[in-house]
């Protein structure tokens, strides 16, 4: 019993003591462990989501007597960012953000922990008051929908008339939320929270013009956040066509190195997307490596990138090792998700290959290049035929 008591003892002094300089404390209490299948939840574990999607697990912590603790630590410079504890079952966690401090997390039921509450960081303590605008909007619903139950019945409630002023009732509400969310985030525009829930609950909704807006909005603060490129790279997805820039895109190297491609502004860029499993995208490789030829004088002011959809580096690296194809003026880059790349599908990549002209200010002057056409449209750009600027 002693041994117990001191235990508990020691695993809450921990906890407490964890709130140094980045350090993040998470103190977690579940009134009800009996997860949905009706045994009792004994783990909990911080995860996090990588660029593709995946979730990654970085901690473990034991639950006992309904409590638990994780002490993270943050890297040097680690912004604000989205984690979940996961152990409660399949796609159902708790959302919280990481960062310096205590934070504290109530679960009334390990069935439910959506429901759970969190508190006592900044950003933690911003998106609480966020998700209370979206909870009291549903609830706004759920009580304006119940009140013409009780006048008119259920009968008549599931009839056309009464489904019709659901629909009346959801969408005044909505509209409501809406606004008084847009209001939030412009008030909380330095909180991390912001631009990744614009993106996330706002932006499918916007057009490009309100989305731009939106995006400038947000504090200069948060413009070399992960969230916030997240957010502007989405926007400039979503309204991709010729003239407008692209996305700027993580270009994890061959060599080893990672940069971006707005390190090449001021640069004309051919940017292929391709496979080492289409024939079509080989004979592509075999085109630069000819336009290699035609721009190795002038890789001040011309550059090729190459993106593989490619799981396997081994497979990817000897293609490019065995055909001479690592040459000055010519990267390659893959983040080794094969088709599942997110990079691609930001740039809408359904087949391959996929050849994109960008110029020097960083827009799209085509978005799909014919193989035949890549080494015409160059050669006319080096003798000074800018003939993308007729279209606009």
């Amino acid at each position: 019993m002693l041994h117990r008591l001191l235990s508990t003892i020691i695993f809450a002094v921990a906890c407490i003591a964890g709130n140094a300089q980045g350090i993040c404390t998470i103190n977690g209490n579940i009134a009800d462990v009996q997860l949905k299948d009706g045994k009792k939840i004994k783990k909990v574990y911080l995860t996090r989501t990588n660029g593709q999607g995946d979730k990654i697990e970085v901690a473990a912590a034991a639950v006992k007597k309904g409590k638990y603790c994780f002490k993270y630590e943050l890297a040097q410079d680690e912004p604000a960012l989205l984690y979940t504890i996961t152990g409660f079952g399949e796609d159902t966690g708790i959302e919280l953000f990481v960062e310096a401090g205590d934070v504290t997390v109530t679960t009334a039921s390990a069935a439910d922990p959506k429901e759970s509450e969190v508190s006592g960081t900044p950003t933690n303590d911003t998106y609480s008051a966020y998700k209370s605008i979206l909870k009291n909007g549903r609830k706004e619903v759920a009580d304006k929908v119940a009140a013409l139950e009780k006048v008119n019945g259920k009968e008549w409630l599931e009839s056309a008339e009464g489904k019709d002023a659901i629909k009346r009732i959801e969408a005044h509400e909505g509209i409501k939320t809406e606004s008084q969310v847009i209001r939030f985030f412009i008030e909380h525009n330095a909180s991390a929270m912001t631009p990744l829930e614009i993106e996330r609950s706002l932006l499918p909704k916007l057009t490009a013009a309100y989305a731009e807006q939106m995006t400038k909005s947000i504090s200069v603060t948060l413009q070399d956040h992960p969230y916030y490129h997240q957010l502007r790279n989405k926007m400039l997805a979503n309204d991709m066509k010729e003239g407008n820039e692209v996305p700027d895109i993580t270009l994890p190297l061959f060599n080893g190195e990672t940069k971006k491609l707005t390190d090449y502004r001021g640069k004309y860029v051919v940017l292929n997307f391709w496979a080492n499993d289409c024939n079509k995208s080989t004979e592509l490789l075999d085109e630069l490596n000819n336009l290699c030829d035609v721009i190795k004088n002038d890789t001040n002011q011309y550059v090729i990138i190459s993106y593989a959809l490619e799981s396997d580096g081994a497979v990817w690296k000897e293609r490019i090792n065995s055909n001479g194809f690592n040459r000055e003026g010519w990267l390659h880059a893959s983040d080794g998700a094969g088709k599942e790349s997110a990079t691609a599908k930001l740039f809408g990549v359904e087949k391959t290959p996929k050849v994109i002209l960008v110029e020097p200010e960083g827009r799209a002057v085509s978005l799909n290049m014919d193989i035949d056409e890549i080494i015409i449209r160059i050669e006319q750009i080096m003798s000074g035929d800018l003939y993308y600027l007729d279209k606009e």
